[in-house]
C-alpha cells in the first residue's frame, strides 16, 4: 500500500467501532498513523478492540493500551470515541465528534439524533477545551440519514465522512495552514449520557417511536430491550403494524402471534416484533398470546403476580 508523504502522520487515540474504522480508513487513504492508543470499551458488541490489534499488527503500527497516554507536544493527535482527559498540551489535538456542532454536544450524539428523527447528522473536528465539546471547530461534514437506516449504517456513513475530514486535516497540518473557528454558543444543544436503562423500550410511545428506538440502539451497541412477562429479550428487528381501535389501550400487551413473531400494542398504533433473542443470545420465538411486555408503570407489579 502506497503511503502519502504530503501529510503529517498522526497519533490516533481510538476506541470502539468507529475508532477502528478510522484507522482502517486512514490506511486505505495512504495516511499511516505514527502510533495508536486504545482500550477496551464497555458495551461494545463489535469486537473493535481486537480488530484494532490485528490491524496494527498487520501494518506494523505501534499499539499501546492506556486510558491516559502521555502525548508529546509536537504530535498531531486524532481522537475518536475517547472518554478520558489527556495529559499535556492539547493545541495539536483534534477530536472527531459525531454531530454537527454546536448541536448535540455531549454523549451518544448519533443515537440522540436518530431517536429524535433527525434527517441529517455529521462529524465535526474540534480542538478540545475545558467545556463539553465546546472547542473551536476545524471543519465538519454533513451526512444524510437514509430512510429506515439502522445505527450501524449511519455509523458507517459518518466514518467515511470522518476519514475524508481527517485526511484533509493531516494535509492542512503538513502545510501549516490548519486553523479553527469559535463555535456559536447560542446554538448549543446538549445530548445526555445514556446507560443500561435507556435500552428498554417504552411501549407507551407511538409505534413509529418504538421502531425508531429499535433501529437507533442496535449493533454495535447492545440493542433494544424488553421484559416479556419475566423474560429479558433483545429486540433485533421491528416494523410498524396496523392501526387498531382498542376500547382500552394496554401498551405492551401482545395482540397477535403469527409465524413466531408478535404484534404488540403501543401507546399509539402497533408494532411487529420481527426478530428477538433471549438473554443468552438465542433466537426467541413468540408462542403464547396472553403475554405482555412490562412498561415503566407496570414493572413494579411483576414480583406480586402469581403466574400459571
Amino acid at each position: 500500500m502506497l503511503m502519502r508523504d504530503d501529510v503529517i502522520s498522526p497519533t490516533v487515540l481510538a476506541t470502539g467501532y468507529r475508532g477502528t474504522a478510522l484507522v482502517s480508513g486512514l490506511l486505505d487513504a495512504g495516511v499511516r498513523p505514527a502510533r495508536v492508543w486504545s482500550y477496551r470499551q464497555k458495551g461494545d458488541q463489535s469486537g473493535a478492540f481486537d480488530d484494532l490489534i490485528r490491524l496494527c499488527q498487520d501494518h506494523r503500527i505501534s499499539l499501546g493500551e492506556s486510558e491516559r497516554p502521555q502525548i508529546q507536544d509536537d504530535e498531531l493527535v486524532f481522537l475518536v470515541g475517547w472518554q478520558f482527559l489527556l495529559r499535556g498540551r492539547i493545541e495539536r489535538c483534534v477530536v472527531f465528534h459525531d454531530s454537527l456542532l454546536p448541536k448535540f454536544r455531549g454523549f451518544s450524539p448519533t443515537v440522540t439524533a436518530l431517536l429524535g428523527g433527525e434527517k441529517m447528522v455529521g462529524v465535526t473536528a474540534i480542538q478540545p477545551s475545558g467545556d463539553v465539546d465546546a472547542g473551536p471547530i476545524y471543519d465538519s461534514r454533513t451526512v444524510q440519514v437514509p430512510p429506515g437506516a439502522p445505527l450501524q449504517a449511519v455509523f458507517d456513513l459518518q466514518t467515511s465522512a470522518m476519514v475524508e475530514l481527517a485526511v484533509e486535516i493531516a494535509e492542512l497540518a503538513a502545510r501549516g495552514t490548519l486553523r479553527a473557528r469559535p463555535q456559536n454558543e447560542e446554538a448549543a444543544v446538549y445530548s445526555l449520557w445514556r446507560d443500561a436503562f435507556d435500552y428498554f423500550i417504552d411501549w407507551r410511545c407511538e409505534a413509529q417511536d418504538v421502531v425508531r428506538h429499535v433501529m437507533s440502539v442496535g449493533f454495535p451497541y447492545e440493542g433494544a430491550k424488553g421484559v416479556l412477562n419475566s423474560q429479558l429479550l433483545t429486540i433485533v428487528r421491528a416494523s410498524a403494524g396496523p392501526h387498531i381501535a382498542f376500547a382500552i389501550r394496554d401498551p405492551g400487551k401482545l395482540w397477535k402471534v403469527e409465524d413466531r413473531r408478535a404484534l404488540v400494542v403501543c401507546g399509539g398504533g402497533t408494532v411487529w416484533i420481527e426478530e428477538a433473542v433471549d438473554s443468552e443470545g438465542r433466537p426467541f420465538y413468540f408462542k403464547r398470546l396472553r403475554s405482555r411486555f412490562l412498561t415503566a408503570d407496570t414493572a413494579w407489579m411483576g414480583g406480586f403476580i402469581i403466574r400459571e
